[in-house]
C-alpha cells in the first residue's frame, strides 16, 4: 500500500512538472484576451504601427528650401478610421458613403468620411478615454468633450484655440511631418524633400493603382491614369500597403493633419477617391480644409506616442 501511495505521489509530481513545462515552453502563447474578456476598441478595429525614429528632408512647396527633419518614434494607425470604429466611439456615422459598397467589400469597413477637424478632436479624446489613456486635446483647460459643447458647424475661435498635451499617451491627429514620414516609408532616406511622382508605396504612376483608390481620368474614352475608384470610397486595406504596413495613405480619402496654413485652414494630405490628377496623391501634396468643414472626400487616421 505504501508503495502504491508513493507511485501515485510520483505520478502527481511528474504530471505537475509536465504541466509547468508545457505552459512555459517557447511554443506556448497566452490567449489574446487572457484575464480580459473584452477587446479594446483599437485591437478590434485597427493596428497601431510603430514608426521608428528617423530623419528626412521636407519642403512645403517645390520652390522652398529643403529642411532636415528629425522625428522621434511614434505609432500611427495602419488604416484610415473606419465607419464602424467611428460609430462605436461617437454613436453616429456622418459618412456620405453609407451604402452601396462595391462588390465583395464590407460597408462598415469603408473609411469614415465627412468628419471635420473639430469632430476628429472629439473622436480622439473619446477613444483615448475608452482605452483608459490620457486624452491629448484641451479646450478651455478641459479634456472633457462634453464640457466643450456641441461640435461647431462654423469656424469657432474657442475650438481653434485647442492645445495638445505632448506628454499624454492618448490618440491624436498626425502632424503633417509625421504623416509624410510614415507615408514615405523606405523612400524617406533618399527623398529630396518634394517630389510629385512619389506616392505611398511606389514612385511609379504605372503601379499606383496597386496602392491607391483614385478617379480615372478619361481622354477620348481611354483611362489614361489607371484610376479605379468609380467615384466612391472603398473598404480600407484592400490595396497594397507601403513599406511601413500602412494602407491608403495615397488615395481613398484625404487625411487631416494638425497644422494650419496661412488662411487658418488645416492641412490635408494624400489625395482621395475623387482625385483624377495623380499629383494630388503624392506624399508631397498639401491642400487645406476649413476646421468646421465636413467634406465627403476627407477622413483621418490617428497617431499615438511610443511607449
Amino acid at each position: 500500500m505504501k508503495k502504491l501511495k508513493a507511485l501515485f505521489g510520483m505520478l502527481a509530481i511528474a504530471s505537475a512538472i509536465g504541466f509547468i513545462s508545457c505552459s512555459s515552453g517557447s511554443d506556448y502563447e497566452e490567449p489574446k484576451n487572457a484575464g480580459n474578456e473584452t477587446e479594446t476598441y483599437v485591437s478590434q478595429y485597427l493596428t497601431m504601427k510603430e514608426i521608428a525614429a528617423g530623419s528626412f528632408k521636407f519642403k512645403y512647396g517645390a520652390d522652398d528650401t529643403a529642411e532636415d527633419v528629425t522625428l522621434s518614434s511614434f505609432k500611427i494607425s495602419d488604416t484610415e478610421i473606419t465607419q464602424e470604429l467611428y460609430e462605436a466611439v461617437m454613436g453616429t456615422n456622418p459618412s456620405s458613403f453609407k451604402d452601396n459598397a462595391s462588390e465583395g467589400e464590407v460597408q462598415k469597413k469603408r473609411p469614415v468620411d465627412s468628419v471635420s477637424f473639430y469632430a476628429a478632436l472629439v473622436f480622439c479624446n473619446k477613444l483615448s478615454e475608452k482605452e483608459g489613456l490620457t486624452p491629448v486635446y484641451k479646450i478651455g483647460d478641459s479634456t472633457d468633450t462634453e464640457a466643450w459643447g456641441e461640435i461647431p458647424t462654423e469656424n469657432d475661435e474657442t475650438w481653434n484655440a485647442v492645445t495638445e498635451d505632448e506628454n499624454a499617451d492618448g490618440f491624436r491627429i498626425p502632424h503633417e511631418k509625421e504623416w509624410m514620414f510614415a507615408a514615405l516609408g523606405d523612400k524617406a532616406e533618399d527623398f529630396s524633400g518634394f517630389d510629385n511622382a512619389c506616392f505611398a508605396g511606389t514612385d511609379s504612376e504605372a503601379d499606383l493603382n496597386q496602392y491607391a483608390w483614385y478617379k480615372a481620368r478619361l481622354e477620348d474614352e481611354n483611362n489614361v491614369n489607371g484610376g479605379n475608384s468609380d467615384g466612391i470610397t472603398h473598404q480600407v486595406a484592400t490595396k497594397s500597403p507601403n513599406s511601413n504596413g500602412l494602407y491608403d495613405m495615397s488615395g481613398n480619402l484625404w487625411e487631416l493633419c494638425w497644422e494650419t496654413m496661412a488662411n487658418g485652414n488645416h492641412v490635408r494630405r494624400g489625395g482621395a477617391f475623387e482625385s483624377d490628377w495623380t499629383d494630388q496623391l503624392s506624399v508631397s501634396t498639401r491642400w487645406d480644409v476649413p476646421p468646421e468643414a465636413a467634406w465627403n472626400s476627407v477622413g483621418f487616421r490617428i497617431v499615438q506616442k511610443s511607449e
